[in-house]
């Protein structure tokens, strides 16, 4: 992927400058003391320090690490952090350095950093800590060459035990995961809040954290739909601040025109008065799903019931009704599973847009409810219908801030031609005819783009904003197309999708969706039809899922279709997890055989313990059962691991274990954690257990289907993941259990992914490596230009071949048919 500067990617930006640059495993710790006058200042370390000694005196280092020096470096004064992996067991180097930080009215953390050779490095991550919890993030700089600016935006955190809020940050950690024995180092500057509310941006995100503390199972959620705002605002160049409800204030709130709910299932009572006190100055809220109780008389919108459709498909587009909302597109998709009825009060509030089912038809439900203070959209925001989706924001959010419509405009006019490395429309212009050479409708595409960019311009200038943006839109979609055409097939690679839907892409016929997939150069297909404790086939080895009866053998299906277009099937399966589908019947039996894994603490894990004798049997049965049965070109292992470093501590693997060690456990699990006499053979044991399951499956499957092909999807970092969840692909390619391997390489730095795969294809040997390509994961997510940029790396290693997560609605109606216009294309 290409990160383009001043571009967020989730939750990090990366700007590239001048001077030079490598990526290490490092923690660090920062504390900074901030007076309130200081505290509106950006600056939170300048990095600039009088020598080692007071360097050292403000960052230390953890165990393992070297200390933190002072240097020069371009005519400025940085911080040289040492990298000492060579020799050193650590994972990650680490310093310290405290602080106490309000970072409630900011969007997030701004830093410079510098590395030569990034190659011994896995990933960054940071961590600010706050009570009893911490937030985290990942990023991977770009350039070896040049410093590079890297932007942590809040809204792309994920939250840790219970943190106190952004107003209450007591440290400040990077981490830069170890990736191989040798040695590196980065230079550090200039560390600063970004998008600070009331100065950088008018809009405030309220994350609901506290409902995330005292729900746990919500906190997913509230991270995720919180993000969504935050990345479709951006994407159409609009700035915004999160705020956890932690830290909603007065003060705070004030300093916002508009505040955005996302997903806000327990908002407190005392949050609900600040949000009156804002609303009363004369704030504006836009609120998705749920409306605090407190709020509605103030927004003068009744709430009503939780409605659960009824049948998939009841709540599949929004409607607006004509011109009531400027700016919005007339329909929208989204295919919610439920909502939250809501009302207009005659005379102070009117429904905007109505819910359609799949058949188009209205269900009499209300889909966007307004009032002079607050708009609600009855869900959440989804990312299905991205553009549309994020032309209805920008709809809600300018009729809330008018002043919104000129800022995205101006925005939108200057990203025209902003993809893969292109700096502006000119560099995007001359470059992507050069590619194209002598192509008459790459150059056609070309021409549309340029009147398109044109009449933006003139509409700006006019101020028709909401026209002036679908221009600037049109006329990037048309320099995209372009873009696509230009690219070159690869002939013979192994191009393919993981499906993690057992049905297929929702809303058409596995027949349909393999058809996309042949018509546009892909050669197979890798569908999610069995867990730990279910199938989607007609099995006798697993439970089967309910839908089967009604739906059909899903497998039967996909093999049919591909058969019919001549794509490959590896049949994947989740392996020992049991997931949300596992029954209650089928859960509550290996509970009571002692089959499900528990944490040191104790703590049940709802997966399959490894090391319990019928636990494997049933996991190489049931993929055994497919190859025999089914006419699949391959069988895929899944989650072929532990979940963590903290499994399995069950009963059985204290007895199992030491018995295969031939050692006697005094004190369990301490024997066997971290410096424990036994820690070693632990881990190997574990490594053992997994092992076990691909040695048998493959071995077994073969001997039944000679010609089938065994693979398995692995976590990117074997130097750690080995240990670290017992998943020891290496010995898995060395052994030739595997016919290939596919690393789930999700980033979206092009750099990080680069190195990534040069490790793997080393820790593959002669097996072939297909890197995994994450457009639409939990840590990733990949525009067109993006994706054909990481297949080209993938190219540039010559691994004949690449694996894209995951083929769903809108990879097939946004992604797929782009890709098969050049770089996947079948002419």
């Amino acid at each position: 992927m290409k990160i383009l500067p001043g571009v967020f990617f989730r939750n990090i930006s990366i700007v590239k400058g001048t001077g030079t640059f490598a990526i290490i495993s490092l923690c660090l710790f920062i504390t900074v003391n901030v007076s309130a006058a200081a505290d509106t200042d950006a600056v939170i370390d300048d990095c600039c320090y009088t020598d080692n000694a007071a360097v050292q005196a403000a960052w230390r280092p953890m165990t393992g690490s070297a200390q933190a020096e002072v240097t020069t470096l371009d005519g400025q004064q940085v911080l040289r952090l040492p990298n000492n992996f060579a020799g050193n067991p650590i994972q990650r180097a680490s310093w310290d350095r405290k602080v106490k930080l309000d970072l409630a009215p900011c969007k997030g953390v701004q830093f410079k950093i510098f590395c030569k050779n990034p190659a011994p490095i896995s990933h960054f991550s940071i961590y600010f800590q706050s009570g009893d919890g911490w937030y985290s993030s990942s990023f991977f700089p770009e350039s070896t060459t040049n410093w590079n600016t890297i932007t942590v935006d809040k809204s792309g955190t994920r939250s840790e035990g219970k943190p106190a809020g952004w107003g209450q940050v007591q440290t400040i950690r990077i981490s830069a995961w170890r990736g191989k024995d040798e040695n590196t180092e980065i230079f550090l500057s200039d560390i600063r809040k970004t998008g600070v509310l009331g100065i950088d941006t008018s809009i405030a995100i309220l994350r609901n954290e506290s409902a995330a503390r005292s729900r746990p199972n919500e906190a997913k959620s509230v991270d995720q739909f919180s993000e969504n705002i935050a990345q479709n605002l951006q994407a159409s160049g609009i700035n915004s601040a999160i705020l956890s409800d932690l830290d909603a204030t007065t003060e705070r709130l004030q300093k916002a025109k508009l505040v955005i709910l996302p997903h806000n299932p327990g908002t407190p009572d005392n949050v609900s008065d600040e949000l009156i006190k804002f609303m009363n100055g004369g704030g504006k809220l836009l609120v998705f799903y749920g409306l605090p109780s407190k709020l509605r008389p103030v927004v003068k919108i009744e709430g009503g019931a939780h409605i659960q459709a009824k049948y998939p498909g009841q709540f599949s587009s929004i409607r607006f009704t004509d011109k009531s909302l400027s700016g919005a597109p007339a329909m929208v998709g989204q295919r919610s599973w439920n909502i939250s009825e809501a009302k207009p009060v005659e005379g102070s509030s009117r429904v905007l847009a109505e819910w359609l089912d799949d058949k188009g038809q209205p269900t009499g439900y209300a889909a966007i409810v307004a009032s002079s203070n607050c708009m609600l959209m009855t869900h959440v925001l989804l990312n299905d219908d991205t553009f549309n989706k994020q032309r209805m924001l920008l709809a809600m959010v300018g009729s809330l801030v008018p002043d919104i419509w000129r800022q995205t405009a101006n925005a939108r006019i200057k990203n025209i031609g902003k993809i893969a490395d292109y700096k502006d429309f000119d560099e995007a212009i001359t470059q992507i005819t050069k590619t194209a050479k002598r192509n008459r409708k790459v150059r056609k595409v070309i021409a549309a783009a340029k009147k398109l960019h044109a009449e933006a311009l003139e509409n700006c200038s006019a101020e028709k904003f909401p026209d002036a943006c679908d221009k600037a839109t049109e006329a990037n979609k048309r320099i995209t197309e372009a873009f696509c055409m230009a690219q070159k097939p690869l002939k013979n690679e192994f191009r393919s999708f993981w499906c993690h839907n057992a049905f297929g892409v929702e809303g058409i016929e596995w027949d349909e969706a393999i058809k996309r997939l042949a018509d546009n150069g892909f050669t197979a297909i890798l569908p999610n039809m069995l867990w730990g404790g279910t199938g989607f086939y007609d099995s006798k080895v697993l439970p089967v899922a309910p839908e089967v009866a009604e739906k059909g053998d899903q497998i039967a299906k996909c093999v049919a279709a591909c058969k019919k277009y001549g794509v490959q099937i590896h049949v994947w399966k989740v392996n020992w997890n049991l997931g949300h589908r596992a029954s209650k019947e089928f859960t509550e039996r290996m509970r009571q055989e002692g089959r499900l894994q528990a944490n040191s603490q104790g703590k049940e894990e709802p997966w399959l313990c490894p090391s319990h004798p019928d636990n494997q049997k049933l996991e190489v049965d049931s993929m055994v059962e497919v190859a025999r049965n089914y006419d699949v070109d391959g069988i895929h292992f899944d989650y072929i691991r532990y979940p963590d470093n903290d499994h399995c501590f069950c009963a059985g693997c204290r007895e199992r274990f030491a018995k295969a060690a031939g050692v006697t456990i005094q004190n369990w699990p301490k024997d066997v954690l971290g410096n424990g006499p036994f820690r070693q053979q632990w881990l190997d044991w574990r490594c053992n257990n997994i092992t076990a399951v691909v040695k048998a499956t493959s071995e077994q499957a073969r001997a039944i289907k000679p010609k089938i092909k065994i693979s398995a999807a692995v976590f990117s970092n074997w130097a750690t993941d080995r240990d670290g969840v017992g998943q020891d692909w290496k010995l898995w390619c060395e052994k030739g259990y595997l016919d290939f391997v596919c690393p789930m390489d999700y980033t979206e730095s092009d750099r990080q992914f680069d190195n990534r795969i040069a490790l793997q294809k080393d820790w593959a040997g002669k097996t072939p490596c297909y890197p995994g390509i994450g457009v639409s994961t939990s840590s990733s997510r990949l525009g067109v230009p993006l994706a054909i940029g990481q297949i080209n790396i993938t190219r540039k290693h010559d691994t004949k071949g690449f694996v894209i997560f995951n083929y769903g609605v809108t990879e097939s109606h946004d992604l797929l048919p782009m890709l098969g216009l050049g770089i996947t294309s079948k002419h």
